[in-house]
């Protein structure tokens, strides 16, 4: 080691410490860019030895382009009058290949402060430039479905400015894309959305779906009607989220729901009449023809009658599901006891039903008040679906279970019929909803008899559920308040 004035350690040492540094390339230049020393992670990073590389031009390791606009001759006056020079950009290995690499540049002075050279550290940076370039490439990409999406899509800023939209969006609101990008939404389109509406929705939530917002478009006069979703997105852990939003004009939609609505309504309201008559002339044909007509005449009036029944039940369905949507059912609640109205529709279902056993278990005189036909509606409709769909099965069991606790009484059907996948449950309680699967085609139904159930429920402030697997049967439900 050596002790002399002025030095605590000898040469080795210091170049111990440089070859140590593999992740960085450490080398020397004289005044005129002549390379001096190198260390092992300059030869690592650039793949020239020491041997190689010492008495050339460091410009060697600079691509061409920065060799012609004299970047190293710049990087060595930047580190004379700053103190040291600072850079990122590609060099070039010994094989030819380019690198993105940060370099500092410092210069030397001997003892008597003579300047006598340079010294760079070079840090190889391609992982860190490449994630850099690709998640560049992957904002352009972004940038690039949104705005050529042929649907209303919009990027917004933290603060609410437009950073990217769509054309569709821009037809939608009928505004130009460069009289709104890097401005406040609300602040573009004030004069056409409600105020504070869709920005109160997105202050009290990052993400929701189909919120529904009625404006009036510049320069048309009819209200149009759009479902608006909101998603909080992030381009990385450390920054702050954008919102992603995705319009959709369902103004026609509606139209044509509530024309399909008014449709129902009057072709139901329509039919009564007609069908009212065919039934009665069918009755009349078939008491005067009893005694003499041949069998073909009795069983063609006796179909007559049937389908006129499910004519009239499919009219009245469609009545109830037109009056529930439009809201229009007025509830008579009554007090009565909730044992006594399914005992009467079992007895009443028992007559045309000879193959399965109704089986009433957990009986209680527990009184309900509620709308005695409506939840009779609701018996018919479970008791008759739970006979349908257990054609191998006769045993249907009914239990009246009271919960004290959250005073309520739960009224359950279980059969063990063929089942219901956990897919269509889903929507088993929507408007001419019915199971996907090939044996329930098979059976008759309109798909209005759940929906109208669940209505029902809802008026009452109840619920209604089902738990079901394929081929082990089906336990529906539906709860009522107590008696208060």
């Amino acid at each position: 080691m050596d002790k002399s004035p002025g030095s605590q350690f000898n040469d080795d040492f210091y170049k111990n410490i440089l070859e140590s540094l593999e992740d960085y390339g450490v080398f020397t230049m004289d005044k005129s860019g002549i390379v001096t020393s190198w260390n092992k992670g300059a030869e690592h990073i650039l793949g020239y030895t020491e041997e190689e590389i010492c008495g050339q031009k460091a410009e060697v390791v600079f691509t061409e382009e920065d060799c012609r606009n004299n970047i190293p001759e710049h990087e060595f006056a930047e580190a004379l009058q700053k103190g040291r020079g600072l850079d990122e950009r590609y060099h070039q290995k010994k094989d030819g290949s380019l690198f993105w690499a940060s370099g500092l540049v410092f210069p030397l002075f001997d003892s008597d402060n003579h300047h006598i050279g340079f010294t760079k550290i070079l840090r190889n940076l391609s992982r860190r430039k490449e994630a850099e370039d690709e998640a560049v490439e992957a904002r352009r990409y972004a940038q690039s479905i949104v705005q050529t999406s042929r649907e209303p899509i919009l990027i917004l800023n933290p603060d609410l400015t437009i950073n990217s939209a769509s054309k569709a969006f821009f037809k939608l609101f009928n505004i130009a894309k460069e009289d709104s990008e890097n401005k406040n939404l609300f602040e573009v389109l004030e004069m056409q959305l409600p105020p504070n509406a869709l920005q109160e929705e997105m202050q009290h939530y990052d993400s929701f779906e189909n919120f529904e917002l009625r404006y009036l478009p510049k320069g048309i006069r009819e209200e149009r009607i759009l479902l608006i979703s909101c998603r909080k997105v992030f381009q990385t852990f450390k920054s702050v989220g954008q919102f992603l939003l995705t319009f959709e004009d369902i103004t026609l939609q509606e139209k044509l729901s509530q024309a399909k609505e008014d449709f129902i309504n009057v072709a139901s309201h329509e039919l009564k009449t007609p069908i009212a008559v065919i039934k009665s002339y069918a009755q009349i044909l078939n008491m005067e023809l009893r005694d003499t007509a041949d069998e073909l005449v009795t069983k063609t009036l006796d179909r007559i009658l049937v389908q006129s029944e499910k004519l009239t039940a499919l009219t009245s369905m469609l009545l109830d599901a037109s009056a529930f949507k439009a809201g229009n059912i007025n509830l008579k609640r009554e007090n009565f006891v909730l044992l006594a109205l399914v005992s009467e529709i079992v007895q009443e279902i028992n007559y045309s039903n000879t193959k399965h056993h109704l089986k009433i278990e957990d009986i209680t005189d527990v009184v309900v008040y509620a709308d005695k036909f409506r939840i009779s509606q609701v018996l018919t409709n479970l008791l008759t679906n739970a006979i349908k769909y257990s054609p191998e099965a006769e045993l249907i069991v009914i239990h009246i279970n009271v919960d004290e606790a959250n005073q309520k009484v739960r009224t359950t059907i279980i059969d063990y019929g063929i089942g219901i996948s956990p897919e269509n449950q889903a929507g088993l309680f929507k408007r001419f909803s019915r199971t996907d699967s090939e044996k329930p085609h098979k059976i008759e139904g309109f798909g209005m008899g759940l929906y109208i159930a669940a209505e029902i429920m809802k008026l009452h402030g109840g619920e209604i559920g089902v738990s079901s697997a394929i081929n082990e049967g089906s336990t529906f439900f539906f709860d009522l308040p107590l008696l208060p």
